[in-house]
């Protein structure tokens, strides 16, 4: 699909100075690196800055004191992150929302269709879903009985929605994904034989949530499983029953949330972390990459073990120093000992 945007529009929609000809015409969005005429690219990270002066692009959006060093046309941005972050989806290739139903698609005759969405084809629609306006449902896709969606949603070829699960506006939900399984919730009967718990709440996701290719968001026992506004969700992330995640949470790749657990607003999990069940974290907490959350963490800040017990980041920084001179340490006391006997 050919874009083709004037940069005085650009720069409109983006709410930035231009610095440069109005009328020229930008038909792809391109790394710093790869740019050509035509393109625009932003400058984000110092380490780039040498590949700048000789950057091919029509466009720039860059710091101002980064201008001077540009050679083509520069979009004035407090940060160009942010800037190239927001100007993306008008470069998007994601499938359009056609508004309409595919022939093979089978939809429940009481179900609920607003205007605008599309159903794609051999998906499969329960009784009693309700789905908003402008939604795009992807082929291939199961959506439970008793779901609804808000407006906007997105979800892809090859998605799961169990019955009772609630998504608010503007969520986004990528291929493999399962919402609403059952918990694993099972009684031991003391014979060595397992009573399934039926799973008997839902899953409720707020607005602005996107969630990743093949993550999973079971449902609660009593209760609904909760995921808060703004929430995003890498691949291969897993939430347990009854968990509650706060507004504005990230979760990185293989993140995994034990049930009943409740995090704060605007945490940050690293890839591989993990929280055990029935804990507490607090607001504005990090977790660093393969930390493994063993009890509730009452202050923001950032975590991290990595296979050691749980500490502040700067102290597991200091210790992970030391863990290299055990040995030296080690053999200095064994000639102290010899030295007393």
């Amino acid at each position: 699909m050919p874009f083709s945007y004037r940069l005085k529009d650009i720069a409109e929609f983006l709410e930035l100075e231009l610095v440069g000809p109005e009328d020229a015409i930008i038909h792809s969005i391109s790394g710093i690196g790869k740019a050509v005429a035509g393109d625009i690219s932003f400058l984000a990270k110092q380490r780039y800055m040498s590949l700048l002066a000789d950057c091919k692009a029509t466009a720039m959006i860059l710091r101002p004191a980064h201008c001077q060093y540009f050679g083509g046309a520069c979009l004035l941005s407090g940060d160009p992150y942010l800037s190239y972050a927001k100007l993306s989806r008008w470069f998007s290739h994601a499938p359009m929302n056609t508004g309409t139903v595919h022939p093979s698609a089978v939809i429940a005759s009481n179900s609920y269709i607003a205007s605008g969405s599309s159903v794609g084809a051999y998906s499969v629609i329960g009784a009693n879903v309700m789905i908003g306006e402008n939604c795009y449902i992807g082929a291939n896709t199961c959506i439970g009985e008793r779901c609804s969606l808000g407006s906007n949603c997105y979800i892809a070829d090859n998605v799961t929605l169990y019955h009772d699960v609630k998504l608010g506006r503007n969520v986004k939900v990528h291929s493999g994904a399962v919402i609403g399984a059952d918990g694993f919730g099972f009684a031991s009967d003391g014979a060595g034989r397992w009573e399934k718990i039926y799973q008997n709440g839902g899953v409720t996701v707020g607005d602005r949530v996107e969630i990743g290719a093949n993550s999973t968001i079971d449902r609660g026992a009593l209760d609904d499983t909760v995921v808060g506004y703004g929430v995003i969700i890498d691949d291969h992330v897993h939430i347990a029953h009854n968990a509650s995640i706060g507004d504005n949470v990230a979760m990185a790749a293989y993140a995994a949330v034990a049930g009943s657990t409740i995090i704060g607003a605007n945490c940050i999990f690293g890839g591989n972390s993990a929280v055990l069940g029935h804990l507490e974290i607090a607001d504005n907490v990090h977790l660093t990459a393969r930390t493994t959350v063993t009890k509730s963490i009452k202050e923001s800040g950032s975590y991290s073990s990595s296979g050691f017990p749980l500490m502040e980041s700067f102290k597991w920084r200091r210790c992970s120093v030391n863990f290299g001179k055990l040995e030296k340490i080690h053999h200095r006391v064994q000639k102290v000992e010899k030295g007393k006997d």
